[in-house]
């Protein structure tokens, strides 16, 4: 009996100390709009512009090939949130989320978790679908009010014995630059603890021109960038204050896609889709690592919070959860990526899709007709009109002006020969036939395996009435905008600098 009497205990004992153990909190900052490469620690070209974010980087794990499944703002958000392609989700554009289609934050909820969201709300729809307890969309370029705002939302969950979900959505970098229309110019938010100049930029990315005008607004963009690490560092600040940074996993994503310039947001090129993923989690993850191994997505985010807080896994998801990569081991199969690009604001459908490896990207540009315009918010600044004007008197320039508004109807890049920039389409070499070959049948699989309304027009890619017919159908779709796009935002509404 007295055997009996103390197997009990030895196996009720830890089940009492597991128990009592509290519950994982979870902070999830998102920046808007930002290169990956924008910060210092991802090899930026300002210097000492992002201190928080380097110092993050230093105590997590950085993945070095982190990628946005749409390269927009409310799909990609919504993607985030429930681990499923766009076609899945309803997320084909400016669109809420299907009825039936479960959120991280719905999980959460139900396990009792505390959740705000300051940034991005409309961008989450319907509302109802994300079960958010705090919400503030008007302070996210204000760090020293996203801190206090925190602190507020932390004792909050204190009082109440709950764990938390934080959600902090950055405006910056989106667009307004700062100080585009003058030294006086705050676009929307605080001050910011530094300034960029003109004078410190001293070359352009890749797939921009070397234009002064082009540097005037990257200037803008960077101090919007500087401003989006002061929030960081704001915010990070108050978990340690109120003795929750133990206990709170770290997941930062900058941005959600990339700049508001052309070839990169809404896009689906390297510029378009790569993001900085950082996460640091004490006593889990081994501070200052990188992986070089993996390509994760915006699909994983979901599935990987879920299972690093143990809580049931959304249903019948896309996304893989990459746990084990966080407590130092490796998977297989996490050597491609998906991304799509369908509907911005308006309706205007510029489909895309791309298949995409560390070396390698396929993309089919279904909208290339030869005779369409691209068009879209990131041609709004003066980064876009610099290109035209410089275009009437170079025909280099001329050449990438007319090719992003025209595309072709197939791309492929090799990134391993100085061109992560993607500027030597090689769709036509005769050389590259076999691979090109292999990811289109990837691709197709992939469209079919998840039921993309465009699958069957990428198989028949070449009759250009098949396409123009899927293209027709799908638009036709989603003619009526439903109800609870976000239409309480004015900016997403019009499609003005924000609405995206």
């Amino acid at each position: 009996m007295k055997k009996i009497y103390v197997s009990l205990i030895a196996l009720i004992v830890p089940l009492a100390v597991r128990a009592a153990e509290p519950r994982l909190n979870i902070l999830f900052f998102t920046a808007d709009d930002m290169n990956y490469d924008s910060s210092g620690v991802c090899g930026g070209p300002i210097k000492d512009l992002t201190p928080n974010i380097d110092r993050i980087a230093g105590e997590g794990l950085r993945f070095h090939y982190a990628y946005s499944t749409v390269a927009v703002c409310q799909p990609v958000r919504e993607i985030m949130q429930t681990g499923l392609y766009p076609h899945r989700n309803g997320a084909m554009g400016f669109f809420p989320i299907k009825p039936e289609v479960r959120t991280l934050n719905q999980q959460l909820h139900e396990a009792g978790y505390l959740i705000s969201m300051f940034g991005k709300g409309p961008h989450h729809q319907p509302a109802e679908k994300f079960f958010v307890d705090v919400a503030d969309d008007k302070i996210s370029r204000h760090p020293s009010q996203l801190a206090e705002a925190t602190r507020k939302f932390l004792r909050m969950a204190r009082e109440q014995g709950r764990p938390f979900f934080h959600n902090v959505n950055c405006y910056d970098p989106h667009r307004p630059f700062i100080g585009i229309n003058g030294p006086g110019d705050l676009a929307e938010g605080e001050p910011p603890s530094r300034w960029i100049k003109s004078d410190e930029i001293k070359g352009v990315p890749g797939f921009l021109e070397d234009l002064p005008e082009v540097r005037r607004e990257l200037a803008g963009y960077y101090t919007n960038v500087r401003r989006l690490d002061d929030a960081l560092g704001a915010v990070l600040k108050v978990p340690t204050e109120e003795g929750f940074a133990d206990n709170t996993i770290l997941m930062f994503y900058g941005g959600d896609h990339g700049m508001s310039f052309p070839f990169a947001k809404s896009n689906d090129y390297e510029n378009s889709s790569r993001g900085s993923l950082i996460i640091r989690w004490p006593g889990v993850v081994k501070p200052g690592g990188v992986d070089h191994d993996h390509l994760v997505s915006t699909l994983d985010f979901a599935p990987t919070l879920l299972d690093a807080a143990g809580l049931p896994a959304l249903p019948d998801i896309d996304g893989r959860s990459f746990l084990p990569v966080l407590k130092g081991g490796k998977m297989p199969g996490w050597d491609r990526v998906y991304t799509f690009y369908n509907a911005a604001f308006g309706n205007q459908w510029e489909p895309m899709r791309c298949i995409r490896t560390k070396a390698r990207s396929y993309i089919w540009n279904a909208w290339s007709d030869g005779k369409k315009n691209y068009h879209a918010e990131n041609m709004s600044g003066l980064t876009w009109k610099s290109m035209l004007a410089a275009a009437a008197t170079s025909p280099t320039i001329k050449d990438r002006t007319d090719f992003y508004l025209h595309r072709v109807r197939e791309e492929f890049y090799d990134m391993t020969d100085d061109d992560r920039c993607e500027r030597n389409n090689l769709i036509d070499d005769p050389a590259r036939h076999a691979e090109i070959e292999a990811l289109r049948q990837d691709l197709l699989k992939l469209l079919r395996r998840t039921g993309d309304p465009l699958a069957e027009a990428f198989a028949q890619r070449n009759d250009p009435t098949v396409v123009a017919a899927a293209l027709h159908k799908l638009s036709e779709e989603y003619a009526r905008v439903p109800k609870g796009k976000g239409d309480e935002n004015p900016k997403v509404a019009t499609g003005k600098p924000g609405g995206e």
